[in-house]
């Protein structure tokens, strides 16, 4: 991981508020959202895919200020995204399909996949129409002045496994963020052995 990715030590840890109980086996919606591979992916037709939810990504050189790394769980987005790219051959090996997903715009997250050499699609419900359909644990952060990319409800950091368009596994919350690739992966070796 690259130093510059490197979370503060103080972050507030995110505690389990019960928003995300409800996912657990939960059918996905026959809904389509943009990708950065410029394609539509239909959640409900997931199978074999982890999806992580994060809130934002930031923007070179500008600063979300103090109130953001207040935010239990906000901070980590980046380092997140990058360690699931760089465990995505071994997510490949394994037979799964990542993918990330941000209520930010598709424009934004294109400029953030180029940046950092991301190598599988984010998804955009910048639209709010997956989290409102199946009641996403969120939080507003007004991040417009610094370059959000997109609306002020952010997703609370998680992650999924999906198989035949249901919700297998949930990770909620996710802390730190930039371990979560690796639990993801150790989940799924582990459950290729117990098949």
């Amino acid at each position: 991981m690259d130093p510059q990715f490197a979370l503060p030590t103080n972050l507030p840890v995110p505690h389990d508020d019960g928003r995300a109980a409800h996912l657990l086996n939960l059918a996905l919606p026959d809904l389509a959202l943009p990708a950065t591979d410029r394609t539509v992916v239909n959640l409900s037709q997931l199978s074999a895919a982890v999806v992580f939810a994060y809130p934002r990504t930031g923007v070179p050189d500008k600063s979300p200020g103090p109130e953001w790394d207040a935010i239990p769980g906000a901070r980590g987005c980046t380092p997140q995204a990058c360690a699931f790219r760089d465990l995505h051959a071994e997510f490949k090996a394994e037979g799964v399909q990542v993918f990330g997903l941000s209520t930010q715009r598709v424009d934004f997250q294109v400029e953030f996949v180029e940046r950092n050499h991301v190598t599988f699609p984010i998804l955009s419900d910048s639209e709010l129409r997956l989290t409102r359909a199946i009641g996403l644990p969120t939080f507003e952060f007004a991040i417009d002045a610094i370059g959000g990319g997109g609306p002020t409800t952010l997703l609370r950091r998680m992650a999924w496994f999906v198989d035949s368009g249901t919700i297998r596994k949930l990770w909620y919350p996710v802390f730190p963020p930039d371990t979560n690739a690796a639990q993801v992966l150790a989940w799924i070796k582990s459950r290729q052995r117990d098949v």
